[in-house]
Formats: C-alpha cells, sequence, structure tokens
C-alpha cells in the first residue's frame, strides 16, 4: 500500500548517494547484487540469534533496493534485465530473511512454510497479471517499472515495517506472523479479482 509513496520522495533522497556510486562507474546492477549479499547477510544474524543487528543489516538492504532503480535511471542504464534481476533478488530476500525467523522461531512451526507459500503466490500473480495484461493490450498500473506492479496490502514497504515489528515485539511474533500470512493471502485475493475484471 505504501510503495509508490515511498517510491515517489526516493530520487530526492537517493541521489546524493547515486552521484558519487554514477562517478565511480558503479553499475546498478551492482548495487543490486550488494543489497542482495546484505539481506542475506541479516538473515544470517537474525537466525543466529541477532535479531536488532541483523534488522538494522535488513534496513541498510533496504536503501539499496532504493537505490539501484535510482541509478539506472540516472545514469540512462535502465533495462528489462535489471528490472528482472531486481525483482528476482528481491523475493529472495525477502524469503530468506523469513527463514532466518524460521530458524530463531522453530516452534512456530507451519506458519513459516505458510508464509514461504503466500510470498509465491504474490509474486507469481504480479507477475502473470503483469504479463497478461502486455499480451492483452491493457494496462493495470501507471508505474514505470518494468513489471506492471498493482497495489495490494501486503507489498515491499509492508514486508519491512512487519520484520521490523517481529524484532521489537517478540512477544507478539505469533500473532503477527500470522496477520502477515493473512495479509499477504489477502494481496493475492486482490489480484485474483482485478485479473477477473482487467483481463476477462
Amino acid at each position: 500500500m505504501i510503495d509508490e509513496r515511498v517510491r515517489a520522495v526516493l530520487p530526492r533522497l537517493m541521489t546524493p548517494l547515486a552521484r558519487p556510486l554514477a562517478r565511480a562507474g558503479v553499475t546498478p546492477n551492482t548495487v543490486t547484487v550488494a543489497t542482495f549479499v546484505t539481506a542475506a547477510a541479516a538473515a544470517v544474524l537474525i537466525g543466529t540469534g541477532s535479531p536488532r543487528a541483523g534488522l538494522a543489516v535488513w534496513l541498510v538492504s533496504r536503501l539499496g533496493d532504493g537505490l539501484d532503480g535510482v541509478l539506472a535511471r540516472q545514469t540512462g542504464r535502465s533495462s528489462a534485465f535489471g528490472g528482472y534481476l531486481d525483482i528476482t533478488l528481491d523475493m529472495t530476500a525477502y524469503s530468506v530473511v523469513a527463514l532466518g525467523f524460521a530458524a530463531a522461531h522453530p516452534e512456530l512451526g507451519l506458519v513459516w512454510p505458510a508464509i514461504l507459500m503466500g510470498y509465491t503466490l504474490a509474486i507469481t500473480t504480479t507477475l502473470a497479471l503483469s504479463s497478461a495484461a502486455v499480451s492483452a493490450g491493457r494496462r493495470v498500473s501507471d508505474t514505470d517499472r518494468t513489471f506492471q506492479f498493482t497495489t495490494g496490502v501486503a507489498e515491499a514497504g509492508e514486508t519491512t515495517v512487519m520484520y521490523v515489528l517481529w524484532v521489537m515485539f517478540p512477544h507478539w511474533l505469533a500473532w503477527l506472523a500470522w496477520m502477515w500470512l493473512a495479509m499477504i493471502l489477502l494481496t493475492v485475493v486482490q489480484r485474483t479479482w482485478l485479473a477477473s475484471r482487467v483481463l476477462r
């Protein structure tokens, strides 16, 4: 729900970081890969009992996630492959951090594979709707991104908010994790309903 609002202010926030990287010849795809490596380090920290340190590293990785797109547009290096790499590594990052929480809290059992299933359904409906809309000559989003992302209850911004809540309020973790799964599944329903309206 908050992703497009955040993206609207990213150029202003990220330009001071993007300019020196552009001058140094750093490519957007390099930033994308480095962002994923940082997120993976966050997952390891969370999974091995250092959740607050892991959360701090995760938040740094989210800065990188906003930086690569700004860098690509500023340097004229936006590409379809860059969009592909970004969404692939983003979803991998969300999943490995969820696995970090699963390693740290195995007592919650089924909720973790259920959340991973939810991530699979969420990105499948996103990309399937985007691809089908292009094939049908329809637009389902006004964004300038590689894929036509549509607004949902659970997006990238909400994922980070939820991870923050999981670390800061561990005594509510079970309730928050099941609530997060419900939000993801509601997003799947939202996109399926939109697809039924737009693609028929």
